[in-house]
């Protein structure tokens, strides 16, 4: 039996295609919203819930689970922690779904950040908008070093996603609910309409859409900080 840890496309599509394949497969995914993506084209078991390293162990043992594949989102460094060391404790194999990396040229407005904590640094000093495309997670760190008011906030189209914005402060008119990635043109709109002084993007990759918000972003003369992936260097 295999575990995957399907909270990306690529995750949903390994959980499709080895089903597809034969394979007795279990999937994974940390919000409900996740599980019904995912079974779209996904037919076994979901679990669609955030799993605790005791959960995920308890689970590998009941499903007798001999394979974990790991293809949660890059910045989910916890879950992929947790997977490790449950595969280490059952000693079970354990396979990593890297998303591909871009290289961006620290140029034309780009600037890049180690973590959100030193995003939140560098955006301090700009004046004007700020607008986030890096969903609700650790959302509460920007609230804390910026004025909410000044937060514009793309998140998953999610109750707990919205219900986080409203409890943190962040203005109705400023919450864009949107299942991604997006193209160049609707990333250049956005934010055009909301007249952002500064974008804030993680590095998700080709599939995440990364490069269509840092071109469109340049092409209005935006400067964009682009958080690295946990354990990347800044130089």
């Amino acid at each position: 039996m295999i575990l995957v840890l399907a909270g990306t496309s690529e995750g949903r599509l390994a959980a499709a295609s080895l089903e597809k394949e034969g394979f007795e497969v279990i999937a994974s995914t940390a919000t409900a919203y996740g599980g019904e993506l995912l079974a779209k084209d996904f037919h076994g078991e979901i679990t669609a819930r955030p799993l605790s390293f005791a959960e995920m162990v308890r689970l590998i043992t009941e499903k007798k689970i001999d394979k974990v594949i790991d293809a949660t989102h890059p910045y989910a460094v916890e879950v992929s922690s947790n997977a490790v060391e449950a595969c280490r404790l059952k000693g079970i194999a354990y396979e990593r779904l890297e998303r591909d990396e871009e290289t961006f040229a620290e140029e034309d407005g780009l600037f890049r950040a180690r973590d959100v904590e030193e995003a939140v640094q560098l955006a301090a000093d700009v004046e004007g908008s700020i607008f986030l495309t890096t969903g609700s997670s650790k959302l509460e760190s920007y609230t804390a070093g910026l004025d909410a008011e000044r937060l514009v906030v793309r998140i998953l189209p999610v109750k707990e996603s919205l219900e986080k914005c409203l409890s943190l402060g962040i203005s109705p008119r400023n919450i864009i609910a949107m299942q991604g990635p997006f193209d160049e043109e609707l990333n250049r709109c956005l934010f055009k309409h909301y007249r952002a002084s500064l974008v804030i993007t993680k590095d998700s990759g080709r599939a995440g859409g990364t490069r269509e918000k840092i071109d469109a972003a340049r092409g209005l003369g935006i400067p964009v900080i682009l958080i690295s992936r946990p354990g990347g260097q800044v130089e």
